[in-house]
């Protein structure tokens, strides 16, 4: 047996013949005397609608709280209609009333009731698909943490500190992984290997690019009892190789400067992979940047090019991803210039405290939108 569409409330619900009216027109009625029996029926009725008499606008707005969905029709005096409808009504109906009105009154609480049912549906279809995209997302999240954790245990865990050069770093992923990476390792006595790189984007990918890249930087060969420090363009030329020999379709760029440094003499050798120029900031004199050839990383098989400079004591070097490119230091213009102007401003403090003002001052005025990397070395010989 299906569910009344119409309810009649009241201790008199089949007054003025509503409900033979009803009836003859072909819905199915169901009547109630009490507030408690009404309130329990309607709210189990998703396709009905109450039918009540204006005296009874206590029972109405009790309804009407108890489910906002179900439209009420009030019968009564015209003079009634505005308490009626204060009351919660979606509907008055002013006696006398011819049969036709009041099968047209039901009949149009009935659409607007199916309309609310159908939209409600939806909106818990929506809930249910919303629940599911916030189980995703938290699954997603809980495994960028953990690649986060994974891509940070490849970075050091703290800069050697040798006799005539400090280096400092500072490392500010833009999400939580970034395509930035660097490193700074002793190599023998005299000589200590290091390098940034910025895999292009700081998603996943890129995050899981510098894992592999990490682990594709062979700065030292030992052959026996003996060993051969690799020149930097070697060292470049094998990452690039390993990258082009994996084939793997949208592979992200990779940039790169590579230094070899000996900490005795101040000699450097480094190469550039399209990477953003090194920055010189001389004990005496203004800083500059060096330039220097040398193609991305991945792209194409390539030779890269060796520049060899000389460090002198209170020298310092800087290196940075291209997340630098949003740089704004003061009045000067976004990017190399501020850049510039920085070193300038901050050239006689610490290492430690040029690199941080560098990855920090130069992004009061502008948002940082990409990874930053900031690494750098103080000569002191």
């Amino acid at each position: 047996m299906s569910s009344p569409q119409v309810l009649l409330f009241g201790p008199d619900p089949s007054r003025d013949g509503v409900r033979a009216v009803l009836e003859q027109a072909g819905f199915s009625v169901g009547q109630v005397a009490s507030l408690s029996a009404s309130a329990g029926q309607a709210g189990s009725l998703p396709q009905s609608i109450v039918v009540m008499d204006a005296e009874d606008t206590r029972a109405c707005v009790a309804l009407r709280g108890a489910d906002a969905s179900v439209p009420i029709l009030i019968i009564g005096p015209r003079s009634d209609r505005i308490t009626a409808l204060e009351a919660g009504a979606d509907a008055f109906l002013a006696r006398p009333f011819e049969p036709a009105e009041l099968v047209a009154q039901v009949q149009a609480l009935l659409r607007v009731k199916e309309r609310h049912d159908q939209l409600a549906t939806k909106a818990a279809e929506a809930g249910r698909v919303t629940k599911r995209l916030q189980a995703a997302y938290q699954q997603i999240d809980q495994e960028l943490a953990l690649a986060r954790r994974l891509q940070e245990s490849f970075l050091p865990q703290q800069l050697p500190q040798l006799p005539g050069v400090r280096f400092a770093v500072k490392y500010k992923p833009c999400g939580q992984v970034g395509g930035d990476f660097y490193d700074v390792f002793r190599l023998d006595e005299r000589h200590v290997g290091f390098y940034v790189a910025d895999a292009m984007g700081h998603g996943v990918p890129a995050s899981l690019l510098t894992i592999f890249v990490k682990r594709g930087v062979r700065a030292k060969e030992i052959n026996g009892q003996s060993y051969r420090l690799v020149p930097p363009d070697e060292v470049l030329q094998k990452i690039n190789r390993d990258l082009i020999d994996q084939a793997v379709a949208d592979l992200p760029f990779i940039t790169m400067v590579y230094g070899l440094l000996n900490v005795q003499s101040g000699e450097l050798r480094y190469a550039r992979a399209g990477h953003p120029h090194p920055l010189y900031i001389p004990a005496e004199g203004p800083p500059r940047l060096w330039q220097t050839t040398g193609s991305l990383l991945g792209v194409f098989d390539t030779q890269f090019k060796v520049q060899t400079e000389q460090l002198r004591p209170g020298d310092k070097l800087v290196l940075y991803t291209d997340g630098m490119d949003a740089a704004a230091f003061g009045e000067h213009p976004v990017g190399t210039a501020s850049l510039l102007a920085a070193a300038e401003r901050f050239r006689t403090a610490p290492i430690g405290e040029l690199v941080d003002r560098l990855a920090g001052d130069l992004f009061t005025q502008t948002q940082q939108g990409d990874d930053l990397t900031v690494l750098g070395v103080e000569f002191s010989g």
